[in-house]
């Protein structure tokens, strides 16, 4: 066979009529997406939120034993300082009304002390008087809380009894020297007699 024939290439089988390209239907234009802002900045705090609480809401805060014996100290100071005030305000009370009853007394160390300068003046020979008996004095010179009696040496004497709360408490007036003096045995122990109390 000749060369040109050799060379020619292969005849196209007919494949019938073709067939025009399949076209794809073009999907509508979107709109342009606007990128999304960043979230604002969150609190720490709420970051760390505790289990079974909301995000941005503080746990609640738990008293601790520090803060609870704080609160019993405050409780205790503020208890002792009421307490403390009543005290006080009954203790002022009550000296306040022994020493009116001591200063209702008191005149009668003067009626006691003008019978014995009387005794004195008719005795021949200027004694004293040996009891508080010998001289002309009322019956009620003696009260509930103090008991007078009268020393040879012209001194005047009222003792405290168990109703003005300590007994045994002795308030002297020597009548030459005019002057008072208190000898309590248990000065440690309340209720006093003040030396103020005495007017001088």
């Amino acid at each position: 066979m000749p060369n040109n024939v050799k060379n020619q290439p292969p005849a196209k089988k007919d494949r019938g009529p073709e067939k025009p390209p399949t076209q794809t239907p073009e999907s509508p234009s979107k709109p342009p997406v606007k990128p999304t802002p960043p979230p604002p900045p969150q609190d720490p705090k709420a970051l760390k939120a505790a289990p079974g609480e909301t995000a941005g809401i503080l746990p609640h805060h738990k008293i601790g034993l520090v803060e609870i014996l704080m609160i019993l100290l405050l409780a205790a100071v503020v208890f002792i300082f009421i307490f403390g005030m009543r005290q006080m305000r009954a203790e002022k009370e009550q000296e306040l009304l022994l020493r009116q009853k001591f200063e209702n007394v008191l005149p009668t160390f003067k009626v006691i002390a003008d019978s014995a300068k009387a005794y004195q003046a008719r005795d021949p020979f200027a004694a004293w008087p040996l009891t508080i008996d010998e001289m002309n004095l009322p019956p009620n010179i003696n009260t509930p809380e103090f008991k007078f009696s009268f020393m040879e040496n012209g001194v005047v004497t009222a003792t405290t009894t168990k109703e003005f709360g300590k007994e045994g408490i002795k308030v002297n007036y020597d009548i030459q020297q005019a002057a008072y003096n208190i000898d309590d045995p248990k000065p440690d122990t309340k209720p006093f007699i003040k030396q103020e109390w005495l007017g001088e």
